[in-house]
């Protein structure tokens, strides 16, 4: 059927071929303006007269005006250099049940956790990143079991010096509980400013019975070339003695001054902890170094709560 014009000039009928031939891609205005007026029904002989009265004329006209209207209403568009195109076309909205919206957060939840970074931008952070890194370089067979342990022990050493004393104490305290088990009958952490050098007391009692006072101090060095002098022992055991302790131990996250050593070998009260030792007390009773698929790795969530 042919479009008939009205007395406004626009066409009365059927919506414009306008959308059809725009629907085979963006096409110039002019291109797409010959072609609809093909799509009218006319005849090659009755639009082949141009003249300014002519049907050809007022058909393009009118065309030209049915395409400014659906720019206006959206409904055809134009791309970057200029041509017409049908717009993108819109997804429909879909209304979500109170379950499927639920569902809907968690998966943009574990998403953003995804793409987040596993470990912060903190000094603890990249030493614990850093030993995850080499973790993951001993399992892929990149590195030996020996060179990941080395790599290891340095980053828990250091992850300690970063965590601070109090966090030192806390670890030292958990290593002692669970070697002890259960002989253990009480156990207090002391730190503070009347402390007297000691950090922690635990009262243990053997089969028989009898029971045994046990003071600990844990000393942080930000270096672990930094040596424990015998000043610190020698204190510490006058501070054994004045309270009734009948053992003493000081671990340190680095070593014991020579002197130290000799000293502490010649009373049967005191025993020496260093960072090998410490290392291997982590591993051995689970504190601060876990197991996961048969290797070791750096308890993170426990440097990463510390503060």
């Amino acid at each position: 059927m042919r479009p008939s014009l009205s007395t406004t000039g626009r066409l009365s009928t059927r919506p414009s071929p306008v959308a059809g031939v725009c629907s085979e891609g963006p096409l110039d205005r002019k291109v797409v303006i010959e072609k609809s007026l093909g799509c009218y029904g006319y005849t090659a002989e009755e639009l082949r007269d141009r003249s300014c009265e002519s049907l050809s004329t007022r058909l393009k006209s009118l065309t030209g005006v049915v395409i400014n209207e659906m720019l206006a209403a959206s409904r055809l568009t134009t791309v970057q250099d200029g041509r017409l195109a049908l717009p993108a076309p819109v997804e429909e909205k879909k209304t979500l049940t109170r379950t499927q919206k639920r569902r809907e957060l968690r998966k943009r939840a574990a998403a953003r956790a995804k793409e987040a970074p596993k470990y912060p931008d903190t000094p603890i952070g990249k030493l614990l990143a850093h030993a995850d890194k080499r973790y993951n370089e001993c399992r892929a067979k990149k590195i030996t079991e020996e060179q990941y342990a080395a790599s290891l022990k340095r980053a828990v050493i250091k992850a300690i010096s970063e965590a601070g004393g109090e966090f030192f104490e806390e670890l030292s305290m958990k290593i002692l509980l669970a070697l002890y088990g259960e002989s253990v009958r009480s156990n207090e952490l002391t730190a503070g400013p009347d402390d007297n050098g000691i950090d922690g007391k635990i009262v243990i009692r053997d089969p028989a019975g009898f029971e045994e006072l046990i003071f600990f101090q844990s000393k942080t060095k930000l270096n672990e070339r930094a040596y424990v002098s015998i000043k610190v022992a020698r204190e510490f055991l006058g501070v054994m003695t004045a309270y009734g302790a009948t053992k003493g131990i000081l671990i340190t996250n680095s070593r014991f001054h020579r002197e130290t050593k000799a000293f502490a070998a010649k009373t049967r009260h005191l025993r020496l902890i260093d960072d090998s030792e410490l290392f291997a007390l982590m591993a051995r009773s689970g504190a601060g170094i876990k197991t996961v698929d048969g290797l070791l790795h750096i308890d993170d969530g426990l440097f990463l709560n510390c503060r």
